[in-house]
């Protein structure tokens, strides 16, 4: 019986996680595998309405089985929130109000630009804005890695 009780706790644990880079004109989308410790660029919406956007967002969600959704909130490097900040805060409310899934905001800080080195110098906005997200999951990822238990 210990071992059904340790497997269902191991299962509710096992989720994976959507990374939103948003954007006014595109969403980078990545995911974590259900180990959280892959990051995944996945596909970039065109934003043409946010109720389209969350529309697609969730359909993605409940196609990929996702547990949580991250989106990333802009600092600046001297640790200033971005104006922006604000939109992507809304965003983040409409999308709760829509799905039991957990919306949870994680401070960034030139996801772009770090998604940018690490493409082609010939790379798509569509490639940097998928791996925008990524990058963004990956700084959740190690930062929740060292929390304690």
């Amino acid at each position: 019986m210990e071992t059904v009780r340790f497997f269902r706790a191991t299962l509710f644990l096992a989720m994976r996680i959507l990374a939103i880079d948003f954007g006014e004109k595109r969403i980078g989308l990545a995911t974590s595998d259900a180990t959280q410790t892959l990051a995944t660029p996945r596909k970039t919406l065109e934003r043409k309405s946010d109720e389209r956007a969350a529309r697609e967002i969730l359909e993605f969600c409940a196609e990929e089985e996702i547990g949580l959704v991250l989106l990333g909130v802009p600092r600046s490097p001297e640790g200033v929130v971005s104006p922006f900040a604000g939109r992507i805060r809304s965003f983040g409310a409409k999308l709760a109000s829509r799905t039991a899934i957990p919306v949870r905001f994680h401070e960034e800080t030139l996801t772009s630009n770090e998604a940018a080195r690490r493409l082609a110098p010939d790379a798509s906005r569509d490639d940097v804005d998928r791996m925008a997200a990524a990058v963004l999951l990956e700084d959740y990822l190690r930062h929740q890695s060292r929390k304690p238990a």
